[in-house]
């Protein structure tokens, strides 16, 4: 039996914000498109609710309500999956994380304010991009019909070509224009040409065009019908790019990982920034 044989499941996580209505929204319209099951998912710290606490039922059989009354609305969205609910006690980026091992998307909404911790925005869904098993897409409020084109982000490492590979099946699979873009951190503003010297700039942008042009070529190698776009960013914040290009896009798709210690922390703060200001649905991928 293959590998996504045994995925055939979208989770996603629910709260009472506008953001995860939305984000479970497109995960059943997902999970109808692909033949997935869909698994609405409510975390609640178990420091808020224990077993020892004598409002445990209550507050159970509350919660357990409102999960069924989201898979009650969402199933017209996705009328022939099987959409479950399931209730958790604990963090809801742990949760997700460990639910993620035996789904093939992890569907969360945007993280738009600090928690009581502390944490900053898209904190929680960082910390779910980061250890989860499987894809993560994140999915901001008022993505709008008409939107199309599937964006992907590339640094040269393995986990960005995993990155473009997702999302030229994706585009492939939804008859859309997939536009690839060179977005290395080595390009970010405070490391422009100037910082660099005029030789080191010159090397690295010819290894960058070198590895969008051999980015593409496999591609559309791998899918011949598909309409590969390609852009190269030349002394730009990658975010700042990747957003402004993403705006009315179907999809952005970029790797949560990059090549070795320091590519995994810069593209760290490539998805921190990305989740600041989500443009369009954002899949973050997992090295396979």
């Amino acid at each position: 039996m293959s590998y996504m044989a045994l995925r055939q499941l979208i989770v996603a996580g629910v709260d009472d914000s506008p953001s995860s209505r939305a984000a479970v929204e497109w995960a059943a319209y997902r999970a109808e498109r692909l033949q997935h099951s869909l698994q609405l998912v409510r975390a609640v710290p178990d420091y808020l609710v224990s077993f020892g606490n004598v409002e445990y039922q209550s507050v159970q059989d509350a919660l357990g309500g409102l999960l069924e009354s989201e898979a009650a609305r969402v199933r017209k969205f996705a009328p022939s999956s099987d959409v479950q609910t399931s209730l958790h006690l604990g963090e809801p980026a742990e949760v997700l994380a460990e639910l993620s091992g035996g789904a093939a998307m992890v569907v969360v909404g945007t993280d738009r304010t600090a928690d009581e911790h502390g944490e900053a925005f898209g904190a929680v869904d960082l910390q779910i991009a980061m250890n989860a098993k499987c894809p993560v897409a994140v999915v901001p409020v008022g993505q709008t019909a008409g939107h199309a084109g599937v964006v992907v982000g590339i640094d040269g490492s393995p986990g960005s070509m995993d990155a473009a590979y997702f999302a030229a099946a994706e585009a492939a699979s939804t008859g859309q224009v997939l536009t690839v873009i060179y977005a290395s951190s080595a390009h970010a503003g405070w490391l422009d040409s100037s910082t660099r010297g005029p030789v080191t700039a010159k090397r690295d942008e010819t290894q960058g065009r070198m590895i969008l042009e051999s980015a593409v070529a496999c591609l559309r190698a791998r899918h011949i019908h598909l309409i590969v776009c390609d852009r190269f960013a030349k002394d730009d914040v990658p975010a700042r790019v990747l957003i402004n290009a993403a705006r009315g896009a179907e999809m952005l798709v970029v790797g949560s990982r990059g090549k070795g210690v320091v590519q995994h922390a810069l593209m760290g703060s490539v998805v921190r920034d990305l989740l600041l200001q989500v443009p369009c649905p954002l899949v973050l991928t997992r090295p396979v």
